[in-house]
């Protein structure tokens, strides 16, 4: 049976315009774009809290997107943008981000079905009220013509550990991806081959009905999850003993480091958790080890921080927290 715990997040997303109303780029009329605001409320409002971004000062904004609230359009668009959120934070309402309405579900884990679930039951709420821009032979309209047809984004989240340390993930890219769904670092503009935190999407929907992208985003998932065992495998038979080293290594500077920049703070963060999957390392915070990622971020720390006194403050948290949570394993190779 395939093991899915590589998997951390799965996010599937509606791209929505009203019908007759401009597209977000040329939308100029800031009451008209304010009213898809006020609309979303009423039909949504009961269970979402909706914000408009122009009320919110520019660093909250950052910081909401450094961890996960946000995206970039909607700070981009900030002066007619806004956003709901429910309180569990499974479901998202982006609001005028590229596209007038975009409808977010997100779960831990690997449950594509649950988050179709939620998108689906948004979706049909907004279509009972409002009529959406539609096109008999082109599906719902978007501002990005890659996304015509269904509107639908799915996005998941991996570990990739042992595919990122072996410089395996190229081979990912070309035989699975292929040129239908796209392979990103997180955390990092552009590529970092030292992190093993990587998010997959597909790049574009039309043509395709939204069963049959999540049949291959499943097989894609799986296929990649079943390389990622496999390749661990690979290198615990090979070299058990300087897997944990290495492992061991980036525990030690992460507890010790004087400066840290993200990049490497992400990996050193990528090292512990595998640690702790392989139970070389133990944690007893409850507390997700990757959700801490957030607070190590730029804007987390302070946007008045120069690069230098942000890395030296990087490094007083990481090192606390490693101290307090981490601790070594049992472990005879």
């Amino acid at each position: 049976m395939t093991d899915f715990s590589m998997v951390l997040e799965c996010s599937v997303s509606y791209r929505r315009n009203i019908k007759d109303m401009p597209f977000v780029k040329t939308l100029t009329d800031n009451e008209l774009a304010v009213g898809v605001s006020r609309t979303m409320s009423e039909i949504f409002g009961d269970e979402f809290e909706f914000k408009s971004l122009r009320n919110i000062p520019l660093v909250t904004c950052q910081k909401l997107r450094e961890s996960g609230v946000l995206s970039e359009g909607l700070i981009d668009n900030k002066d007619i943008s806004a956003f709901g959120v429910n309180e569990d934070r499974t479901k998202y309402i982006f609001i005028n981000e590229q596209d007038h309405i975009r409808l977010i579900a997100k779960d831990k884990g690997f449950n594509l079905e649950k988050c179709f679930g939620l998108a689906n039951q948004m979706d049909d709420m907004l279509l009972e009220k409002l009529e959406m821009a539609f096109n008999n032979d082109y599906g719902y309209l978007t501002s990005n013509p890659c996304f015509m047809g269904t509107g639908m984004e799915i996005s998941v989240m991996l570990f990739l550990p042992a595919l990122t340390k072996s410089n395996k993930l190229g081979v990912v890219v070309n035989e699975l991806l292929k040129n239908e769904f796209e392979l990103n670092f997180y955390g990092v503009n552009g590529e970092n081959s030292n992190c093993p935190f990587v998010i997959i999407k597909n790049k574009f929907t039309f043509g395709y009905k939204e069963s049959e992208y999540a049949v291959k985003m499943q097989d894609i998932i799986t296929r990649i999850c079943e390389l990622e065992t496999n390749e661990e495998n690979n290198i615990f038979d090979l070299s058990a003993s300087a897997l944990v080293d290495g492992i061991y290594r980036d525990y030690g500077i992460a507890g010790s480091c004087y400066r840290i920049s993200f990049s490497e703070s992400l990996e050193k963060i990528g090292n512990i958790l595998w640690g702790i999957r392989l139970k070389m390392l133990k944690c007893k915070k409850q507390k997700s080890v990757f959700d801490f990622n957030y607070e190590l971020r730029d804007f987390h720390l302070g946007n008045d921080l120069g690069v230098k006194e942000a890395e030296k403050l990087r490094a007083k948290m990481l090192n606390q927290f490693v101290l307090e949570n981490i601790s070594k394993g049992e472990v005879d190779v």
